[in-house]
């Protein structure tokens, strides 16, 4: 079984959807893809954990779409945030080739190292842009 970056998830979640949804539809030319559950719309509960005493506690619910299907025979599971029907089918495929005995495809792997690679690319110009309009109160004591 290959190493599996414990990011996929994160990675299939925020990538653009038409990228996520070409790359699925050539996966499904080369295997057998029965949908088990259609992605359907839920409730799910947040938790959370208190900092202070460390309990966990339920922070609310939340939207979410989930799909399960099995892809020749092995199972997969997707589920994100909001209303996304195309894009928990795709995460459930994923998972399935991803998670099974037998290595995962090699464009699939290529498309997640990619957008793994830009996303962090957003992330770093987002945090850097955040960085621009940070106050330094020393500084402005000293006048």
């Amino acid at each position: 079984m290959q190493a599996i970056h414990q990011d996929n998830d994160s990675v299939l979640t925020e990538c653009e959807l038409p990228a996520l949804k070409r790359l699925v539809e050539s996966l499904e030319t080369r295997h057998h893809i029965q949908v088990i559950k259609n992605p359907g719309i839920c409730l799910t509960m947040v938790r959370a954990e208190d900092s202070l005493e460390k309990q966990e506690f339920f922070l609310g619910e939340a939207l979410t779409t989930e799909c399960e299907v099995s892809v020749d025979g092995r199972p997969g599971y997707g589920l994100c945030l909001g209303e996304e029907p195309i894009r928990s089918y795709c995460v459930a495929v994923c998972d399935a080739l991803l998670h099974g005995e037998s290595a995962a495809p090699a464009e699939l792997l290529a498309f997640l190292e990619e957008h793994r690679a830009l996303l962090i690319a957003r992330d770093t110009e987002e945090f850097n842009h955040i960085l621009r309009s940070h106050v330094d109160f020393k500084l402005m004591e000293q006048d």
